[in-house]
């Protein structure tokens, strides 16, 4: 499996984009501001969305990647989210005021396909079996999981300390999982309230995570990254943990 990480960042600024990961060339794991690195060519290839949530740095770049590929589509794009997720795109971006219909748009083929997805679900999309998986943040939010007959990772999406999270883990076994750290420990109060981890807060989690697989940091603060990075792995020595970079994976990690 290719995982294109094409924004991992908590927030913005030069050479910094946030959360989009690309999936085999054709499915998007959220659409942060990420998805502008992407060639016109490569956009028209995107057959699948999975959201996490309907945080605005992780759907950014749909209404506007939707824009740019309308008049060469060939295929609708199907996006996946909770319902409470697509409301949220439907009333608040997808309404002729923030930006057009694309439900609705081409009228003979619209460009723009909304499937609703449960906590617990699994589907087959793009010769991929998915698997949602249950996140703690203050808005709906979903983590995924990615397999196919050789290899599989697990986002968490945007979460906070999750108890549902881990024994589901730690029976699939993935061979990465990516993972949520966006504060330092000295904003505790601030990370719980917001639904993130510290890297105390992740420490704690993993001893619930019975698999021992390479965990990579994403969504850090910008300006804390170091900190952060070095205080997860000073908590964690016996854990493979490394910091989620901007470029291309391929799985299982060698």
């Amino acid at each position: 499996m290719k995982l294109d990480i094409l924004g991992c960042s908590g927030g913005i600024g030069k050479g910094l984009k946030t959360t989009t990961f690309l999936v085999d060339d054709t499915l998007l794991l959220d659409a942060g501001t990420g998805v502008e690195s992407l060639t016109l060519e490569h956009m028209l290839q995107i057959r699948t969305v999975l959201i996490t949530h309907a945080h605005v740095d992780h759907i950014t770049g749909l209404p506007l990647m939707l824009a740019t590929i309308f008049d060469q589509h060939q295929a609708p794009v199907d996006v996946y989210a909770l319902p409470e997720v697509i409301s949220a795109l439907q009333n608040h971006i997808f309404n002729w005021i923030i930006w057009p219909d694309y439900t609705c748009l081409p009228e003979k083929n619209p460009i723009l396909r909304l499937h609703p997805l449960s906590v617990g679900d699994t589907l087959q999309l793009e010769n991929k079996s998915v698997e949602v998986l249950p996140a703690e943040h203050p808005t709906p939010t979903v983590g995924y999981l990615l397999s196919n007959a050789a290899t599989s990772f697990a986002f968490s999406g945007d979460n906070g300390i999750n108890d549902r999270l881990w024994p589901i883990l730690s029976e699939r076994r993935p061979d990465l999982l990516i993972v949520d750290v966006s504060f330092t420990d000295d904003v505790d109060e601030l990370a719980r309230l917001s639904g993130h981890l510290t890297p105390s807060h992740l420490a704690e989690e993993l001893g619930h995570f019975s698999h021992n697989c390479p965990v990579m940091i994403t969504h850090l603060k910008p300006g804390f990254e170091s900190e952060i990075m070095n205080r997860c792995q000073a908590l964690m020595p016996h854990r493979d943990i490394r910091k989620l970079q901007h470029g291309c994976l391929t799985l299982p990690l060698k």
